[in-house]
């Protein structure tokens, strides 16, 4: 454990960026998908890519609560991913991807959540694509769930699997456009620390 976390925490720039440009071209593909499917106009970009301390997640992300979609990662890449938003700005988003003035919806309800759910899925699917694709490996992924609650028990089964390999994760910060209002969110990354290094060793390979 000791070794991975010090693996973990101590990625290089290079191969940070490495990363990060990887998630970009996955969050491209992402904002034309929903772009297509709303009729909106949707941009989203990861302007930053850190790796932090499981016990720092709440201070990074804030303590309201939040609505977290979940896709659990297995085959090449195993692990859990969570696209993480403040309640009010899922709401927010719900109403433009609907075309409709922020405000008009009042309650989170199983509609939104619905349709919420499958903005968060179409966001990790992207991802785990662009990953697949770039690095020629297969990502399964389970089917999403959709949680509203604070931050640890979202969180919790999650922390409960990977906290006996790792205390650190990969946190990008998600910036999000729709219709011109922006939106600053979160996807969390809880990887499995052998399939993290064999990706890292690929990426950087791929890249020598």
């Amino acid at each position: 454990m000791v070794e991975y976390e010090e693996f973990l925490k101590n990625l290089d720039e290079f191969t940070k960026s490495a990363l990060l440009e990887t998630f970009n071209i996955g969050s491209s593909h992402a904002a034309t998908a929903l772009s297509q499917l709303t009729g909106v106009e949707v941009n989203i970009t990861v302007p930053e890519l850190k790796i932090v301390s499981i016990k720092l997640i709440p201070e990074e992300l804030g303590e309201d609560v939040k609505v977290a979609v979940y896709v659990e990662l297995g085959k090449d890449f195993s692990g859990h991913a969570f696209f993480i938003a403040d309640l009010q700005d899922a709401i927010k988003m719900y109403d433009l991807m609907m075309g409709n003035p922020p405000g008009t919806t009042k309650e989170f309800d199983e509609m939104a959540q619905s349709a919420f759910m499958e903005m968060g899925n179409i966001l990790i699917s992207a991802y785990a694509n662009a990953l697949s694709q770039f690095l020629g490996i297969t990502i399964e992924q389970s089917p999403p769930h959709i949680t509203i609650d604070f931050l640890p028990a979202i969180l919790d089964f999650a922390l409960a699997d990977i906290a006996k390999y790792c205390d650190y994760v990969i946190l990008l910060k998600t910036q999000i456009l729709i219709q011109n209002i922006e939106f600053k969110e979160h996807f969390v990354v809880f990887p499995k620390p052998e399939d993290m290094k064999k990706i890292i060793k690929k990426l950087l390979g791929g890249l020598s």
